[in-house]
């Protein structure tokens, strides 16, 4: 596999869907605001991610190798952030914030991969990509693009199924935890249909490179589109797989998705954006579970009570201006001490070079 340049509006369509996802977060936005945000901020990373497959060529990859080269970007952060979320769960405990019993079911959702609060997000990434990967390589196209389309209808309905048995015996740890490790695989399934759509849209986005007014338009467009639609279909809930109308869910997907990578690619490149788009994983594991988020509403709180005439969105605004500062720190610690937390540093290198990576 050669060598390919990093795109950079793939950077900033990350960055902007981080920022989504951190704005999701907050309780004190408009329902509407939180139904949009819902319908496309996670199906965006799995398209993205299905982009960069067909970009640098992965399916070409051995598939040890591909599982090696995603257990470094993936798992490997599951796990030391999982050690982290361990860790500040015994704190919880201690102070009196969270039961035993919750600690015993984030312990047990932890080693089955169900994933503690957002840490949801990596093993369903990482099944997603290794499935289509798989089916890619194994199948011809006519097979693999219907078998993972029956495999999203199959884990939709099976979810469907499920929490009626989850509900009937919700104070059962030992049901509760499989139908969690379940619904780590049904997850995964339905992601990789989104991997799918980014991977098959590839060369169509990049048949131009250069600006096009057209794409331009068009994603303005499904932006409009996506904005209405959204309000349709209701808030969406990916971790709990709640998607409402599906056939709408996957149409506010799509066009929430390519509204942004299309208005990014006919853009200059904006540089926090990429640097936030970069590290996602990051803030995507840092601002919930460490207090970050919440952190950042206290000291907005502070500040409004200064500016006492200070509209809501002004309170937003800080709420979000002061969490990505203090996400910017924490990033540069990550990145510069501690980068085996993300797969990287002197000994992922020697293994990946060992690996022809």
């Amino acid at each position: 596999m050669g060598q390919t340049k990093r795109l950079y509006y793939l950077d900033m369509v990350k960055g902007l869907a981080i920022i989504l996802v951190v704005l999701g977060h907050i309780e004190y936005i408009s329902d509407p605001l939180r139904v949009w945000i819902s319908s496309f901020h996670m199906p965006v990373f799995f398209i993205v991610s299905g982009i960069l497959i067909r970009y640098k060529n992965e399916t070409d990859l051995d598939l040890s190798l591909l599982l090696q080269k995603r257990s470094r970007g993936i798992l490997i952060p599951y796990f030391w952030f999982s050690l982290l979320y361990f860790f500040i769960d015994i704190f919880n405990v201690w102070y009196g914030k969270i039961t035993k019993p919750e600690f015993i079911k984030d312990l047990i959702g932890s080693l089955t991969f169900y994933g503690v609060s957002v840490l949801w997000f990596l093993p369903a990434l990482f099944i997603a990509q290794i499935v289509f990967c798989f089916l890619t390589k194994k199948l011809p196209k006519w097979a693999s693009v219907p078998l993972i389309i029956i495999l999203a209808i199959v884990s939709y309905l099976g979810q469907l199924y499920i929490s009626g048995i989850y509900d009937a015996n919700a104070s059962n740890l030992f049901v509760t935890s499989l139908i969690d490790l379940l619904r780590v695989f049904l997850r995964g399934f339905i992601a990789s249909s989104l991997v799918m759509i980014g991977y098959y849209a590839c060369p169509v986005i990049h048949k131009k490179e250069t600006f096009s007014i057209l794409q331009l338009l068009l994603g303005i467009l499904f932006f409009l589109a996506n904005l209405v639609l959204s309000q349709i279909n209701g808030c969406i809930d990916f971790h709990y797989i709640i998607l409402n109308n599906v056939p709408l869910f996957y149409l506010c997907a799509f066009l929430g998705s390519f509204a942004l990578i299309l208005i990014c690619k006919n853009m200059r490149e904006l540089k926090p954006l990429c640097f936030f788009g970069k590290n996602s994983l990051t803030v995507m594991a840092t601002h919930v579970n460490t207090y970050l988020l919440y952190a950042a509403i206290l000291l907005s709180w502070q500040i409004d009570r200064i500016v006492t005439r200070a509209k809501s969105y002004i309170f937003i605004f800080n709420i979000m201006a002061l969490t990505f500062l203090f996400e910017a720190i924490v990033i540069v610690i990550i990145n510069r001490f501690f980068p085996f937390v993300l797969g990287k540093g002197r000994l992922f290198k020697k293994h990946s070079q060992e690996n022809g990576v």
